[in-house]
This record gives C-alpha cells, sequence and structure tokens, in this order.
C-alpha cells in the first residue's frame, strides 16, 4: 500500500482522487455482488452482522495500540443513532442488492444526493435555494422513470433500494454533526461496535450456518468494504470533491458487467435513461454546493481581512 501512495502522490491532486475513486467504486461493486451471492444462504441482517463483526475484528488492533479509546468518547448518544440510521441503511441496502438486478439497485442508490437536499431543508434547517430544489425533482423524475411504478414494475425491491437511499442520507447527516468533535476513526470504531450488538438479536433470530464459499463471501464483503471506504476517504482526500465526485458515477458501468458476467443481466432502457437523469441531478446539485462552498469561504475571509480604504484625495 506504501508504494502504491508514493505512486499516486507524482500525479496531480485530482487524477490522484479519481484514481482511487474509480478503484473503491470497482471494489464497492464486488461487494455488492458478494453480498447479492451470499444471500442464496443466510438472510440480510446476518450478512450485516458478519460485516459488523468482522469490522470490529480488524479495529481491535489498533483499539489495543490506543490509536482509538471507544470508551473516552463524550458523544455516545449521537453514536448510537448514528449507527441506528446507519445499520438500517446497510441492512436495506444489503437486501435491495439482493432483490434487484446489480445494476438497477446500483442505479437508485445514486438518488442519495437527492435525499440529501430533502434531509438538509427538512431536519437540519439548511435553507435551499430554487436551483438545487429544481434539480432535485428533476433527479426524482428520473428515479419514477427507472422504476416506472405506471407500468406496475415498482417491485419490494425498488422501494427498499429507495428507503435506503433515503437512511444513507440521514447517516451521512448525522456524521456530519458528529465530525464537529469526533474523528473519522472514532466514528468508524463505535459504529462497528455499536452495529454489532443492534444486528445481533435479529440476526441469531434468522440464523443459518452458511458453508465455506460462504464464510469466503461474508469475509470478503468485510474486508472489500473496509478497502473501499478507504479509498473514497483517500479518493476526496487528495482532490477536489467538484472535480472527482463525477467518476462515482463509473459505478454503474462496473455493475453493468459484473451483473452480465455473473447472472448474464441486461439493464433495459429505461434504466440508462433514468440514471442519466438521476446522475445528472446529482452533479448539478454538487457543483452548486460547491460554489456555495467556496463564496461562504470568500465572504468569511472578507469578514476577517476587509479591503483597505483608500485614503480620500
Amino acid at each position: 500500500m506504501r508504494g502504491l501512495h508514493d505512486w499516486l502522490r507524482r500525479l496531480p491532486a485530482n487524477v490522484q482522487g479519481a484514481l482511487w475513486l474509480v478503484a473503491g467504486g470497482f471494489i464497492f461493486t464486488s461487494t455488492s455482488a458478494m453480498i447479492r451471492l451470499l444471500s442464496t444462504q443466510i438472510e440480510s441482517v446476518q450478512t450485516a452482522f458478519f460485516r459488523a463483526v468482522i469490522s470490529v475484528i480488524l479495529l481491535l488492533p489498533m483499539i489495543a495500540a490506543g490509536r482509538v479509546r471507544p470508551w473516552q468518547s463524550k458523544r455516545i448518544k449521537g453514536h448510537f443513532w448514528r449507527t441506528l440510521m446507519g445499520t438500517t441503511s446497510m441492512v436495506l441496502g444489503f437486501y435491495a442488492v439482493s432483490l434487484l438486478p446489480l445494476a438497477d439497485a446500483t442505479a437508485i442508490a445514486f438518488s442519495q444526493p437527492l435525499f440529501s437536499v430533502v434531509v438538509a431543508a427538512v431536519i437540519a434547517g439548511e435553507k435551499v435555494r430554487w436551483r438545487r430544489w429544481s434539480a432535485t425533482i428533476v433527479g426524482f423524475v428520473g428515479v419514477l422513470v427507472m422504476v416506472r411504478p405506471g407500468e406496475g414494475s415498482l417491485q419490494l425491491g425498488a422501494l427498499v433500494a429507495l428507503a435506503n437511499a433515503g437512511t444513507v442520507a440521514l447517516s451521512i447527516l448525522l456524521v456530519k454533526r458528529l465530525s464537529d468533535s469526533e474523528t473519522p476513526l472514532m466514528i468508524l470504531t463505535q459504529f462497528a461496535i455499536f452495529s454489532t450488538i443492534l444486528l445481533a438479536p435479529p440476526a441469531i433470530w434468522v440464523w443459518r450456518w452458511p458453508d465455506l464459499w460462504g464464510w469466503v463471501l461474508a469475509v470478503g464483503i468485510a474486508l472489500s468494504a473496509t478497502i473501499g471506504q478507504y479509498f473514497w476517504v483517500q479518493a476526496f482526500k487528495a482532490g477536489e470533491m467538484s472535480a472527482v465526485a463525477p467518476f462515482e458515477y463509473l459505478r454503474l458501468p462496473f455493475a453493468v458487467f459484473v451483473g452480465w458476467l455473473i447472472w448474464g443481466e441486461m439493464p433495459i432502457i429505461w434504466t440508462y435513461v433514468g440514471a442519466a437523469i438521476v446522475i445528472a441531478s446529482a452533479l448539478y446539485i454538487a457543483h452548486r454546493e460547491a460554489q456555495l462552498a467556496r463564496e461562504r469561504k470568500q465572504a468569511a475571509l472578507a469578514t476577517v481581512n476587509p479591503p483597505e480604504k483608500k485614503p480620500t484625495p
């Protein structure tokens, strides 16, 4: 991994971020494929429990070394609510992948930024202007194009995938609030611990022992999800969000390829049309948020360092 870092550092920052995100997108697609393969043996909640337990095991060396001390957090209640929402979204996401073609589940998941705008306005009280509202409405039209409710194709999988996108948006809001005082490692550790506790009872209730291949898949899901998350963080750490974010949507062709390779699936034309509308809307929202962030930063700098007044002649 150190050699990879050294090689990437020679490249421009945004190129580094794009490569990290493309690699992370392929890994996340592989994770979704393994989740779907494992769904033939065990329930989604048990898969999520396996991922949580293995995440705790992977974090134990850091806890033992004192790099993170979860018992010292002063925001346990905030971590609990974030974990409750994040765990719900994880189970819903796993369930959606087990019900839908891989490309369809991936395309619907791209609606998460649209839900984030609604969450920011309704729950966080953020002022959302007409441009972002317009882009959000257009994006939801794209969602309707994908799920096509008027043709009787609004299946359970599509509803679960939409619920997952909504809960992810809520989880992101809670993470942002925790980030004011908590480190990313602390947030990750608390999530792993709390999600293991929350998922244990329902996982035991539906418990089935997977075979050897199932155990391989379970470990692979936890490892690939952790690596993919690391790549995702590195991507936005290296490059500018507005420049890097569009490369996340390469997950769709990855999902189409993997779905065709393993299950012989090919999305219908409406999946592509709806996904294109959603992606365009999400990119515009990201562009507007980046623009507004720059304007707020410039306004703050102008307040701290006001321009000098020229002397009156």
